[in-house]
């Protein structure tokens, strides 16, 4: 009952991250679009740095919005049972635990990261010495895992650079686009057994989504 709940509370608290996000659209005003930071100093100089929000911000937000719809529609229609699970339609028995659990497919990663730190990972022994036992394998999987999607909040005070947008920043470029393909191994290894090589490539892969938040993205503002 409290996770439907909680299923049920989650749609209003995007509404309300749309209202706020809104809100603060309106107050900041509209952003550079090649994200170079803009001049606040004066009206004159904000108006020269960003473009009108009609018909430019519109246009390009109905037009993403018309891709997402299509492909929304596409995996509704045409493949509904794609990105699902064949276990998924087996009834649950409370009294057996199933062979390999597999989450869906957007926890996948995460789910891989939870994994990842096992008690004979050397971090994972250091951290349970260093506290006498109190956080062992188990709850630095735990804290990995929900570490690693908080730490997207701290983008914002992570990434030093001056300028935003990546167009003018090759080596960005470089390890961003790295990212988003540890962020496809993670994806891929989380749907696997917990057996070698997937035990290993999760582990760097993990240590990579870290390392590009807490290391490279603050080393590359420089």
């Amino acid at each position: 009952n409290r996770f439907f709940s909680l299923h049920y509370l989650l749609p209003f608290v995007l509404v309300a991250l749309v209202a706020v996000h809104i809100w603060a659209f309106h107050t900041t005003g509209n952003n550079n679009p090649t994200g170079v930071e803009v001049r606040r100093g004066s009206k004159k100089e904000a108006d020269a740095d960003t473009l009108p929000f009609w018909p430019y911000f519109v246009i390009k937000d109905l037009f993403a919005l018309a891709l997402v719809l299509l492909a929304f529609f596409a995996v509704v229609g045409f493949m509904p049972n794609y990105l699902g699970h064949p276990d998924n339609y087996i009834e649950a028995n409370p009294l057996v635990t199933p062979a390999h659990i597999v989450p869906e497919w957007y926890y996948l990663p995460f789910y891989a990261i939870l994994r990842a730190f096992t008690a004979d990972v050397w971090a994972v022994q250091a951290v349970s010495f260093l506290t006498g036992g109190i956080v062992g394998a188990k709850f630095f999987g735990v804290l990995a895992m929900f570490g690693s999607i908080l730490v997207m909040a701290l983008v914002p005070w992570l990434d030093t650079s001056k300028t935003r947008s990546g167009a003018y920043r090759p080596m960005f470029k470089f390890w961003f686009w790295l990212l988003a393909l540890d962020f496809m191994v993670l994806m891929w290894v989380g749907a696997r057994s917990t057996e070698e090589p997937y035990a290993t490539i999760s582990l760097i892969a993990s240590a990579y989504w870290f390392g590009y938040f807490f290391v490279i993205l603050p080393v590359l503002g420089w």
